[in-house]
Order: structure tokens, then C-alpha cells, then sequence
């Protein structure tokens, strides 16, 4: 078993449960990685304000992933180690085109998001990010003057699944439009993806791809799991994600990576 020196994870449904906070097993199994000199990092479709609260309770001390890796930020200083963000002008046609579609959509600037009036989409998102809305009452597409680390559609599974697929062909090459859940459309720059964040982040602390382990459930995270030698994921994992991972272990309610890392990266005799 190699000697681990980070272990990079997604956060909702693989370490956090849905509607529940993380476990306290979690916890401790991240905090003690971290007492045992492993850098424990986030990498989140969220906002860096929404992880942050995470972040605290793992013990992590050094970089999060944030948008989907459209930013790594470093957690001393809080500088942008990496970031690849939406132009506006794209930004625009996005969401002009989620519009003309019957799509809710917010996008973001910096930690905060905008959308266009309160509804329940908004006030879930608020809920789920703990960061509150500002409304723009006026199109989206009129807003945006500054580029976007990501815009999020919000819809039925079924509609969010059908326009996954139109958004793919129409903006082929130009924007990654990807879902993290059934009911939320992620779309960022190009080379905006886990993989490509992870990839940097590792070029900057001299970690080879022998020395990572990687954790994630969900298509968004299908970069970062094709990219990683040693991948773990959860029973509840899209099949695609099952598909290209080294270990998988039991549900995320039943805290199936703290699991397996407690197997794959045993405490340590003083701990």
C-alpha cells in the first residue's frame, strides 16, 4: 500500500449525507488523517464560503476546491492558487439559453450568487449552501459583467437530464456542462473540472498521482476519478463513477469512506 500524502474529496454524498450534517465518524477519521501529516482537502461544486464551514471540522489546514475546480484556493492566506472562469459574454448566452428553456438558473461572482427573484428554488439553494441569494429583478443575462466560476440550473431530474444533453452539443468545446445531482445542472469553463484542479494543486505541492487518493459519487466528479491511480467511491456512486474506482465501500449514510479509510490509511501507533 503506497504512503498517502493527500486525500482529495468531493463533499455531498460521498463524505456529507443528504439534509444531514457530516457524521462525527467522518470527522474524526479526517481529523485524524490530517494529525498523520495527510493533507485532507475539499473539492466541491460549492462556493468556497460554503465549504469553509466543512473544513473546520475535518482538521484540513491546506488548499480547497471549489466550483468544480474552476478555483483551488490555499487555506493559509486565502490566495487563488488556480482559477478558470466563465468570460461574461458566455456567461450570458448560458444563461439566456437556460431561460428560453423554462430553466431556474443562478450564477456566481466571487462566494456570493445571484438569481432573479426569490422562489423555491432560491431559497433551497440558500438553505443547502448556507450563503443567501441577492436578486438581481431583472434577466440574468442583462447582470453579468465580470467573469463567472459557475452558473447552476435547478430542475426536475428528467429536465435537468434532457437539457445536460442538449447543453453538451450546443456549447461543445466552448463550456463543461455537467450534473452533480439529479437536479442540478453544473456549468463551468472548459477547463474547469476536478481532474484538471487536482492536477495543478499537484504540480504545486510536488504530489505524484502515486501518493493521492481520491474520493467522489457523482458525474462531476468522473474527472477527478479517471484522473487518480487509487480512486474509493460509495455504493450509492453513479455506475460511471463505480466503473473507475479502485475500492468501493458502503453508502455515504453509512459513512462508507471513513470506512475505508480507516482500512486503506490505519491510524498510526501514537494515535
Amino acid at each position: 500500500m503506497p504512503r498517502f500524502q493527500a486525500f482529495i474529496s468531493d463533499m455531498d454524498d460521498t463524505l456529507l449525507p443528504a439534509h444531514k450534517p457530516m457524521s462525527e465518524r467522518t470527522q474524526r477519521t479526517l481529523q485524524r488523517l490530517s494529525r498523520q501529516g495527510v493533507s485532507v482537502v475539499l473539492c466541491s461544486g460549492r462556493a468556497g464560503a460554503s465549504i469553509l464551514p466543512f473544513v473546520r471540522q475535518t482538521g484540513a489546514t491546506g488548499e480547497m476546491i471549489c466550483f468544480n475546480g474552476a478555483r483551488v484556493v490555499d487555506l493559509k492566506n486565502g490566495e487563488v492558487l488556480v482559477q478558470n472562469e466563465i468570460a461574461p459574454e458566455l456567461a450570458r448566452e448560458m444563461l439566456a439559453w437556460l431561460k428560453a428553456r423554462g430553466c431556474y438558473a443562478h450564477y456566481f461572482q466571487g462566494d456570493q450568487w445571484y438569481c432573479e427573484e426569490e422562489c423555491a428554488e432560491a431559497s433551497a439553494y440558500a438553505a443547502k449552501s448556507g450563503i443567501p441569494a441577492k436578486y438581481t429583478h431583472r434577466p440574468l443575462a442583462a447582470c453579468v459583467n465580470e467573469p463567472a466560476p459557475k452558473l447552476l440550473g435547478i430542475g426536475d431530474p428528467e429536465t435537468i437530464a434532457r437539457l445536460r444533453e442538449e447543453g453538451q452539443k450546443a456549447f461543445a468545446g466552448r463550456l463543461n456542462v455537467m450534473t452533480s445531482s439529479p437536479n442540478f445542472l453544473e456549468i463551468t469553463a472548459p477547463e474547469a473540472n476536478k481532474g484538471c484542479a487536482i492536477e495543478k494543486l499537484c504540480a504545486v505541492r510536488g504530489w505524484s498521482k502515486e501518493t493521492v487518493l481520491c474520493a467522489g459519487d457523482g458525474l462531476n466528479d468522473l474527472s477527478m476519478m479517471e484522473w487518480a491511480k487509487y480512486a474509493i467511491t460509495v455504493e450509492n456512486a453513479k455506475p460511471e463513477v463505480k466503473a473507475v474506482s479502485w475500492r468501493i465501500g458502503k453508502a455515504c449514510e453509512q459513512d462508507g469512506i471513513a470506512e475505508l479509510l480507516d482500512e486503506i490509511i490505519p491510524a498510526e501507533a501514537a494515535e
